[in-house]
């Protein structure tokens, strides 16, 4: 193989590899997006997260930006809590998930949202509800 073609190879092997990572190559609206609680209306179904993504400053100032996600009756709800010895997984402080009932979310949270695109905005498939420990 000539060193052409290997230079041909390794370029589109890393385009392959990192566009997907680059923000606004994807669906914006699907993947995951972590952020604070700030708004949880039940009888509309939604919850609204405000979150440092996709990175963005303005006049020096980092801006956050606000997502209203929708909540459907399969929605999973979870809460991480890290273990205090060896997880489930055998590594000493990994995560460890336990199940909520349903809408055991509230402002100040902070959740990863699981979401899939559904018309005119995000819906959750998982809501992780992460519980940071005492130290």
């Amino acid at each position: 193989m000539d060193s052409t073609r290997r230079i041909w190879i390794v370029v589109l092997t890393l385009v392959a590899v990192v566009a997907p990572a680059i923000p606004g190559s994807g669906d914006a609206r699907g993947g995951k997006y972590s952020g604070t609680v700030v708004a949880v209306d039940q009888a509309a179904g939604t919850i609204v997260v405000e979150g440092m993504g996709p990175w963005r400053i303005k006049e020096g100032v980092t801006q956050v930006e606000r997502r209203t996600i929708g909540v459907m009756p399969s929605t999973e709800f979870v809460r991480l809590k890290r273990a205090t010895g060896p997880a489930p997984s055998g590594w000493v402080g990994d995560f460890v998930e336990t199940a909520l009932p349903g809408w055991q979310v509230k402002p100040g949270d902070w959740v990863i949202v699981t979401l899939e695109p559904d018309g005119k905005r995000p819906t959750a498939v998982k809501i992780d509800v992460w519980e940071p420990s005492e130290g």
